[in-house]
């Protein structure tokens, strides 16, 4: 290892400790408690449909590993994946009502976590009424479902507007990588690699390909401002005025870790990173856009594969979802921040480690962090983002994803849009 001097030691040792509250997410972390203060969804409803022939799946977020089940009334419980009596997965468990069976010994857990039943025990064993595992709120919104890992009271989950209206259609993507969260969090604060990675990359494939080309922009200005749910980006693209709703209005980074954009035709997506552990993360790409007049309202959210590589394991260099994921991917799995040169364009980057560290703070002393919603006047009918209408640029030719098992009328739809 070469030999460091002692003052570039000093500022690399708090660097690696600033990194290790940014992207350590299990119970007990800073970054862990911050989180736990906010819902996140674990799962699509159509991975948990009403029929299914076992109404059980496991799911991982913060680094805890949980049950997921859907009562015999429709509702929903989460538990601790593990039966604390031989350390069995509930996973594969046995739904009666609304509990849970063990399919080992089939010691039964209502959704509160409380063991109700131990049949090869006597009835009055004492230990059935002190057996309790960990138990969490969940809730069934917008096809997703979203659960609650912090301290009770629990906040109000936010009804985001593109989310709740009926006049809109959703679908859902969902990529899983072998990364930390906040690396893919933070693409959304770097909007300049847009002129990079989406343009002059995605020019240099499609060249080697024989394919045209698309138009190369740069960007004028880039302003980052603190609001009531994280942080609104703004931009101004070279040939566009100020007048322009990319930089009027912008979009923002609604805390702690999702993104929500704007593109053609009145879809907007939401772009929605959950930690599963410290170094691997579910991103859910959230679609929305208006219903035509008559249509009758889908029954459920679609959901659809979006991977970030091919059959033969190779990133897909010339889809805009795969390019982001590529980057994210190859950065580690934990980015080393003590070896990065940040410099002005990252002025977002810097803002977004900057905020969520106060934010740690504030729920260190105590305190609700920006974005936690507990007025149900803000939050009825839903919550109106400030958020462009009109952006000025396209990738048109330029597939978004691959969509995986996704209806190619519907496929269709992601080709010719950017990324973010």
């Amino acid at each position: 290892m070469p030999y460091v001097p002692p003052p570039r030691r000093a500022a690399h040792q708090r660097i690696a400790e600033r990194n290790e509250r940014l992207t350590r997410v299990g119970p007990g972390t800073p970054m862990g408690n911050y989180m736990r203060r906010f819902w996140h969804p674990v799962a699509a409803t159509a991975e948990l449909r009403r029929d299914a022939e076992l109404p059980v799946i496991p799911v991982q977020i913060l680094g805890e590993r949980l049950a997921l089940f859907r009562a015999e009334d429709g509702g929903l419980g989460l538990v601790a994946e593990r039966c604390p009596h031989r350390g069995a997965a509930l996973s594969y468990g046995m739904v009666e009502d609304d509990c849970i069976r063990c399919p080992y010994h089939a010691w039964k857990f209502d959704r509160q976590g409380r063991c109700v039943d131990q049949p090869a025990e006597p009835d009055d064993n004492p230990l059935k009424r002190e057996i309790r595992i960990s138990a969490y709120p969940v809730q069934e919104v917008g096809g997703l479902i979203w659960a609650y890992l912090g301290p009770l009271p629990a906040p109000l989950l936010p009804r985001w507007e593109f989310v709740v209206r009926e006049d809109y259609e959703q679908d859902v993507g969902i990529s899983r990588l072998p990364c930390n969260w906040l690396q893919v969090a933070e693409n959304t604060m770097d909007p300049v690699h847009i002129e990079f990675l989406h343009m002059m990359y995605t020019n240099y494939v499609r060249k080697r390909k024989g394919l045209p080309v698309i138009p190369l922009r740069k960007h004028k200005k880039l302003e980052f401002e603190l609001f009531e749910y994280g942080i609104i980006k703004k931009r101004l693209w070279e040939g566009d005025s100020e007048d322009s709703e990319e930089w009027r209005v912008g979009h923002p980074q609604i805390f702690p870790c999702t993104a929500q954009v704007s593109y053609h035709d009145g879809w907007v997506q939401f772009q929605i990173r959950v930690p599963v552990d410290d170094t691997n993360t579910r991103l859910y790409w959230y679609n929305c856009r208006p219903r035509n007049a008559g249509q009758p309202r889908r029954s459920e959210v679609p959901m659809w594969e979006n991977p970030w590589a091919g059959p033969d394991g190779k990133y897909i260099p010339d889809q805009l979802n795969a390019q982001d994921m590529m980057v994210m991917i190859s950065q580690g799995d934990i980015t080393d921040h003590s070896v990065e040169n940040l410099a002005s364009s990252d002025q977002g980057v810097v803002m977004y480690r900057r905020t969520l560290l106060e934010q740690i703070e504030r729920v260190e002393r105590g305190e609700d962090p920006l974005g936690v919603i507990r007025d149900e006047a803000k939050n009825t009918p839903w919550i109106d983002l400030p958020i462009e209408r009109e952006i000025s640029f396209g990738f048109q030719g330029v597939q978004a994803s691959a969509a995986y098992e996704f209806p190619e009328t519907e496929r269709q739809k992601h080709e010719a849009e950017p990324a973010q």
